[in-house]
């Protein structure tokens, strides 16, 4: 192999190990800074397919999030922000949930309207007049 050829191929060896290191990072699973945000319940007549599979198959500071139809890049939140709590507290719920993996109507307080809370009910979270 002639002298020249032979540095062209270490220089592409040592690009293709770059690009192998460089997208490393992104397929175990290290995710970017913020949560995803919370998306209501909501009954899909169609599920779209999905826009990603990881945070780095996303623009600039976009999570891979569930979205209300199908999951999608979406803005992240900030997490470590204080959450707001209405005043009051949470009615008892007595019962127990026949369903499996019930969804949450709220995770808190500021998902709620009209200064409800949000409280645990007999089939996940959901929105309650304190009392």
């Amino acid at each position: 192999m002639k002298p020249s050829n032979l540095v062209a191929f270490v220089v592409l060896l040592a690009l293709g190990t770059l690009m192998t290191r460089s997208v490393e990072g992104a397929s175990k699973g290290k995710a970017k800074y913020g949560a995803c945000p919370f998306i209501r319940p909501a009954n899909c007549l169609i599920y779209e397919p999905p826009q990603c599979h990881s945070d780095w198959q996303c623009p600039k500071k976009q999570k891979c999030c569930p979205g209300v139809c199908g999951i999608k890049c979406l803005d992240p939140v900030d997490s470590s922000k204080p959450v707001k709590v209405n005043p009051g507290k949470c009615p008892v719920v007595t019962g127990q949930c026949k369903m499996l993996n019930p969804r949450d109507n709220c995770l808190n307080d500021s998902h709620c309207l009209n200064g409800f809370k949000c409280c645990k009910g007999m089939c996940g979270n959901s929105c309650a007049k304190p009392v």
